[in-house]
């Protein structure tokens, strides 16, 4: 009899994960995923261009300095495919745009310009990432999925500075220096989620490398954590907080220099899963 009830016990913890599998929130077993919604960052954008003569180069704190931190939510975009029963594709995407204007209290020369202390001066960043991630799933343990993989992302960012500046001790004239690049970055990273019933999903990511791709050189940190309620069949909502820092050198046609920028907040967004 002790026999038999043992096997009884063995087929209802076997089969637990089985049962579990039908309480789980959909993402879980879903083929396509899409998040639409804002990401309510406290943003720094710290950044340097070099000039043609050498030594000439300083770090701006764009933010804390020009006063580059009035600007709307981020939107940001992700969308997941599940192509195989372990192999899945994400796809993120977000940008920055900031403009603002300030009166100088020091002298710093950006590029070749020489902006003076006490003159108006127009200053703006822009940041655009897209992020591609190939992952594979290692453990599916009923409520629990952990996920590694690798992917890349494609920075687009630059800065710029203008107003009446001197060009070289040379000439004072209302003048512009911009800077630009553009750069495949790649990463690694982990996924783990953990869904306790049909309703909640509760999930975080860690991506990270470090390496030397065309005109950048560097490293990317993203952490996110967060939860997802399901509301419909096919409809939820979620929030996660999202840490990302970018931290580098460029050495580019169009930028020497350096770059520090980071992005930190709650996303808010609204899901579908299919």
């Amino acid at each position: 009899m002790i026999k038999y009830n043992t096997l009884a016990v063995l087929i209802v913890l076997l089969a637990s994960p089985l049962a579990n599998a039908q309480d789980q929130h959909p993402i879980m077993n879903s083929k396509f995923w899409l998040n639409v919604g804002v990401y309510v960052a406290d943003r720094t954008f710290e950044a340097e261009a070099e000039a043609s003569i050498p030594g000439i180069s300083r770090e701006i704190d764009f933010e804390g300095e020009l006063g580059v931190d009035d600007a709307p939510n981020l939107f940001m975009a992700e969308f997941g495919w599940q192509f195989g029963k372990k192999w899945g594709l994400a796809l993120q995407y977000f940008q920055s745009e900031r403009e603002a204007s300030a009166s100088l209290n020091e002298t710093f020369e950006w590029e070749d310009l020489t902006f003076n202390a006490g003159v108006d001066v127009s200053a703006g960043t822009d940041l655009s990432i897209m992020r591609v991630f190939f992952a594979r799933q290692f453990w599916d343990g009923g409520p629990h999925s952990v996920r590694v993989g690798a992917g890349v992302h494609w920075l687009e960012m630059g800065a710029f500075v203008e107003g009446v500046a001197t060009l070289n001790d040379q000439s004072t004239d209302f003048r512009r220096g911009s800077v630009s690049v553009s750069a495949p970055v790649p990463n690694l990273g982990v996924w783990y989620r953990y869904s306790p019933s049909d309703r909640w999903l509760f999930n975080a990511r860690l991506d990270w490398l470090s390496a030397s791709i065309d005109d950048y050189s560097g490293g990317i940190w993203n952490v996110a954590a967060g939860v997802n309620y399901r509301i419909f069949k096919h409809f939820g909502a979620g929030i996660a907080y999202q840490y990302f820092e970018l931290d580098g050198s460029v050495d580019g046609d169009n930028w020497h220099g350096g770059v520090n920028a980071v992005f930190k907040g709650p996303h808010i967004y609204i899901n579908g899963f299919w």
